[in-house]
């Protein structure tokens, strides 16, 4: 059997990975951003910069920020043990129990979480609590704004506070910073659209080009579907085509609009009339094939009759 060794070099020194850093580089991390969080904690005492990490890897400095986001990287502690260049990182602390407590005592706080709790549908974790004061203390978005940032994103089935963090950021880097300002940048897209594209099967990464929003937009603002109506269109598409196509969507939406379809419930009348329609239209030309095989065969119970063409030539000349 072939046998395989690590070279000396790749076997000195140890990093030091948090377990929950761990759990999230196997379930949510790509490529780009777990090397990039291990060149984090391969170079934690040197300080490395957006730019020189764009230069080691060949990224361009907006994948670099994109992957800093994720890890939510705004500071790095490390240190050494005496048995080796041992790095422990972290990113950010969490709120202390004390200082979550004097955030509880403002005004805006309490609204904010009870809000987030309603759209979560369950209560929030202590993590989560320090997610919501980051952008609450240090990103500076008021309250109404916190909440509407919750609203969006858990509404485009972004659940995990990671990417609610990622969203503000990137809100905050688009000079977002009231309620305004956010509803003029999302307006244009319908919160039921991510649940479209994820529904259909498109990439996560996948961004909807404007036509398909178009599409959306005239299901949950013309049609007043919901995502009942809208996610049954969308498996009947996938089943029936095998890919993601919002144009056959459509056909199918429109077809239910037109029907006068209102609730779930009503589609299963619209299923049962056309599959009547199509029996009857089956039976109808089962008749009418019938009906033609017997007319033919009428023709050919008659016996055939010979003429001798020759001599009745004979005979007329």
């Amino acid at each position: 059997m072939d046998q395989v060794a690590l070279d000396s070099d790749l076997r000195c020194d140890a990093l030091v990975i948090p377990g929950t850093a761990l759990e999230k580089c196997l379930r949510e991390a790509n490529e780009s951003q777990i090397k990039i969080y291990l060149y984090l904690l391969k170079n934690g005492t040197k300080s490395p910069t957006v730019s020189s990490i764009a230069d080691y890897f060949n990224y361009s400095e907006q994948d670099v920020k994109r992957a800093l986001r994720f890890w939510n990287v705004r500071g790095a502690a490390s240190k050494a043990s005496s048995g080796g260049n041992v790095v422990e990182f972290s990113g950010r602390e969490s709120y202390s129990k004390e200082k979550i407590a004097r955030f509880m005592e403002q005004g805006d706080v309490r609204p904010i979480l009870f809000a987030a709790e309603q759209y979560m549908g369950r209560p929030i974790k202590p993590d989560e609590i320090s997610s919501i004061l980051y952008i609450y203390d240090e990103l500076k978005f008021p309250a109404d704004l916190v909440e509407y940032l919750l609203e969006y994103c858990i509404s485009n089935n972004k659940k995990n506070f990671r990417s609610i963090e990622s969203v503000a950021t990137e809100w905050k880097e688009a000079g977002v910073s009231t309620l305004d300002a956010a509803r003029k940048l999302t307006k244009h897209v319908p919160k039921e659209m991510r649940a479209v594209m994820d529904a259909l099967g498109f990439p996560k990464d996948r961004q909807p080009v404007e036509a398909e929003i178009a599409y959306v937009r005239r299901w949950t603002e013309r049609y007043g579907y919901g995502m009942d109506i809208i996610g049954e269109a969308c498996a009947r598409t996938v089943l029936s085509t095998g890919k993601p196509s919002i144009r056959y969507a459509n056909s199918i939406l429109k077809g239910w609009h037109d029907a006068k379809v209102k609730k779930p419930e009503d589609i299963l009348a619209v299923d049962e009339e056309f599959h009547k329609k199509k029996i009857k239209e089956n039976t109808s030309a089962s008749k009418k094939g019938e009906s033609k095989k017997q007319s033919a065969g009428k023709f050919n119970n008659f016996t055939g009759r010979k003429y001798d063409y020759d001599s009745l030539m004979k005979d007329i000349l």
